[in-house]
């Protein structure tokens, strides 16, 4: 009699465990990727450094993103969903409507996990063509967020007042400015979402001015 032994179940679990391994290292590369991204400019990070950290072989790297710019769109894949969670993705967003505290906790939440990231984005952004796509998605997306959270405000406009209000907002909630208040101008986050609240309100009630009030026109030098 011959007896057979059925070896798919070791086989199943091997390549289970060779998944698992997989996700974990592209995990660990990553994060060790977008710590060297905040720590440092972008000509100072290099794929042995990235391995270094992230505490796998340089060719496990060189497998998972390629090169630099790969490595810059991966880490971009990897950090979007995870700001659609501290922040909110636009599709899933209800108007704010008077509702400033729980936007102003959005941003905050935002900004103090991934506030350092974007502004490194922003301004590295003519230094590979990934990090300038990154900063073109990013400014998409944010205006995309800004127009959904306060839709109830935009989209009764004429489109010249609605541009004007949508692009005050997004500059009001952008990362700049936050970053102003809370590293530069050592504000608390209280203080900072206090601050963002103030001027959201005041671009709010500039917009619902009437047309012909003396608000809404430009101002000129004398003489």
């Amino acid at each position: 009699m011959v007896h057979t032994v059925n070896t798919e179940p070791s086989r199943t679990y091997r390549q289970r465990r060779r998944a698992e391994t997989t996700d974990a290292n592209t995990e660990r590369i990553l994060r060790a990727a977008t710590e060297l991204f905040v720590d440092r400019s972008f000509e100072h990070i290099t794929l042995p450094a990235v391995a270094e950290r992230a505490g796998v072989g340089l060719q496990t790297v060189i497998r998972r993103v390629g090169t630099k710019d790969g490595l810059v769109r991966a880490v971009n894949g990897w950090i979007v969903p995870q700001i659609a969670a501290t922040r909110g993705d636009p599709g899933d967003i209800r108007p704010a409507g008077d509702d400033l505290a729980g936007v102003t906790d959005r941003l905050a939440r935002h900004y103090e996990q991934w506030g350092r990231i974007t502004e490194r984005a922003l301004h590295q952004q003519d230094a590979s063509p990934a990090l300038k796509e990154s900063a073109d998605a990013g400014r998409r997306a944010h205006r995309e967020w800004v127009e959904a959270v306060f839709a109830a405000d935009l989209d009764p406009l004429p489109p010249a007042a609605r541009d004007d209000l949508a692009g005050r907002l997004a500059a009001v909630c952008g990362v700049e400015l936050w970053l102003v208040l809370r590293r530069d101008q050592d504000l608390s986050v209280a203080a900072a979402r206090a601050a963002v609240a103030d001027l959201v309100s005041a671009c709010r009630h500039h917009a619902r001015l009437p047309a012909h009030s003396p608000a809404h026109r430009p101002a000129h030098p004398e003489g």
